[in-house]
């Protein structure tokens, strides 16, 4: 069955989606306004994927609580991130070495060609990855760092009521450690706390040592708790 939306989509306290437009990797998350769902949901769930002929699941980044039902259901731990939070009290200065500005739709291949750059395959964004990153949340906020006519880097911002998340920030690794990626999370921040926000969270790759310190530098935390993507692979034996 081609890839499409027939029978992605929720399900009581699950949404299912699929994975950069194959049928045979799915994502699966637990909706965050729905009660959480119990192993006995997971394995029902994961009973229909199978039956349709999927192969992997993949979750989405789940808290430190929502971890034990996957895990009961016969999910393995994928990787683990550090989850930041900034209170948006004391935002940082920087002197914008390129100029940001809006994201335009023609912008899309060359975000696209810096984000894979930037990111190793598994977590590289296609256009959908990308334009669900910016409907993410009711509202965001899409930038690009240019040097001349070049892009170099590009951020997602998105605000929900009072809080505020740092979608997605990639820079060009040929301009690495020349204040571009500083320039953007201070953008962001401003950004946050003039439309009301009074907290901004984001996560990264436990190993990747370049973004955690860019953030610490610019004023977030480490939370205790870090965040954990989960797999799970169809067609074997489960709990």
């Amino acid at each position: 069955m081609a890839a499409d939306d027939r029978w992605w989509g929720v399900r009581a306290r699950l949404q299912v989606s699929a994975w950069r437009g194959t049928d045979h990797t799915v994502v699966m998350s637990p909706l965050p306004d729905r009660p959480a769902p119990g192993p006995a949901d997971i394995t029902r769930e994961l009973d229909a994927l199978t039956e349709r002929g999927v192969q992997r699941v993949l979750t989405g980044a789940l808290h430190h609580g929502e971890v034990a039902p996957f895990a009961a259901a016969g999910f393995v731990e994928h990787e683990r991130l550090h989850l930041l939070r900034h209170d948006l009290r004391d935002l940082p200065e920087s002197d914008l070495p390129v100029r940001l500005r809006r994201a335009w739709r023609r912008d899309q291949t060359e975000v696209l060609a810096i984000d894979a750059a930037a990111f190793d395959e598994f977590w590289a964004l296609d256009r959908s990855g990308l334009d669900d990153a910016v409907r993410a949340t009711p509202a965001s906020r899409f930038r690009v760092a240019t040097d001349d006519r070049t892009i170099v880097g590009y951020a997602i911002t998105g605000r929900a009521a009072d809080r505020g998340y740092l979608q997605r920030l990639a820079v060009d690794p040929e301009r690495h450690r020349a204040g571009i990626g500083r320039a953007m999370v201070v953008d962001s921040l401003r950004w946050l706390r003039r439309a009301g926000a009074h907290v901004c969270v984001v996560n990264t790759q436990e190993h990747n040592e370049g973004a955690l310190g860019l953030y610490l530098a610019t004023g977030f935390v480490v939370e205790p708790h870090g965040l954990t993507v989960l797999r799970c692979t169809l067609g074997g034996p489960r709990p």
